[in-house]
């Protein structure tokens, strides 16, 4: 891949969303797979291995300069630190996939000097899809149709609307909740709340549970590309290729200054 311009990121938008729908397909194709637990804990299907396969494959074949990090694989010891490389999650949500719940994706995301640059989220039961960054913009893109900007929200004088996980909500989070006289909150799983602030949707998705860094990637770029921000805690920028792959606990939010509102 020639050097990462912002022009060149602008032109494999469509070569990644085209993976990630491929991807998508597959997936659906093998709806009611059997589940396994990994050591970890957490499930994994056969929709799971079958997309990490595809894309990793397919990225492989466009794109031999980088290595690639996903949730299914061992990370190769070249994608730590500042180096660039991808970083996929092929199934994000399989648990709700599991329970037959529509909130599941596929993250695509193209990590450089410790930050999302690129990110590629789809909707495999819609196969809608956004794709962007903080340098190019982001975009949605359904099928059938154009592909479009989008772009975050000022704050309602109503007051925020919140993502929280249909899986994640600790005490910490709802004390939190508390400080915001005005608010209402919507239970989505996956990385789909992003694409949801990037829309213009939601407001807000604080994340004090824990997550790997494929869970945020690509969310991270598209919200950023849509004029939001995702940062950590404690303010400080949530950056990538930590050893363990885990994420600090961390706040997305759109135009809006959150920062009065950070929990540590």
């Amino acid at each position: 891949m020639p050097k990462l311009t912002n022009q060149n990121l602008d032109k494999i938008k469509d070569k990644i969303i085209d993976i990630a729908l491929f991807a998508s397909k597959t997936i659906m194709q093998n709806l009611g797979s059997p589940a396994k637990i990994k050591n970890d804990g957490s499930p994994v299907t056969t929709a799971d291995i079958k997309s990490d396969q595809i894309i990793t494959e397919k990225l492989s074949s466009i794109f031999t300069n980088f290595p690639i990090v996903s949730e299914e694989k061992t990370a190769p010891k070249n994608a730590l630190g500042d180096k660039t490389h991808w970083l996929i999650d092929p199934l994000d949500g399989t648990k709700s996939f599991i329970e037959g719940s529509n909130d599941f994706v596929v993250c695509i995301a193209l990590i450089n000097n410790r930050s999302p640059i690129l990110g590629c989220i789809a909707h495999p039961p819609t196969q809608k899809v956004w794709i962007g960054g903080k340098n190019i913009g982001s975009y949605v893109k359904l099928p059938k149709s154009n592909i479009r900007k989008i772009y975050c929200r000022d704050i309602p004088i109503r007051g925020p609307t919140i993502a929280t996980s249909r899986h994640h909500v600790g005490p910490k989070l709802k004390e939190w909740l508390r400080k915001i006289k005005y608010y209402k909150t919507i239970s989505k799983g996956s990385a789909i709340k992003f694409t949801l602030i990037a829309e213009g949707k939601l407001d807000l998705y604080p994340r004090t549970s824990p997550t790997y860094e494929w869970d945020s990637a690509a969310g991270h770029a598209i919200v950023e590309g849509s004029g939001g921000k995702v940062i950590q805690l404690n303010n400080k920028e949530l950056i990538y290729g930590r050893s363990n792959r885990m994420n600090p606990n961390f706040i997305a939010f759109g135009r809006s200054n959150w920062s009065k509102f950070l929990l540590e």
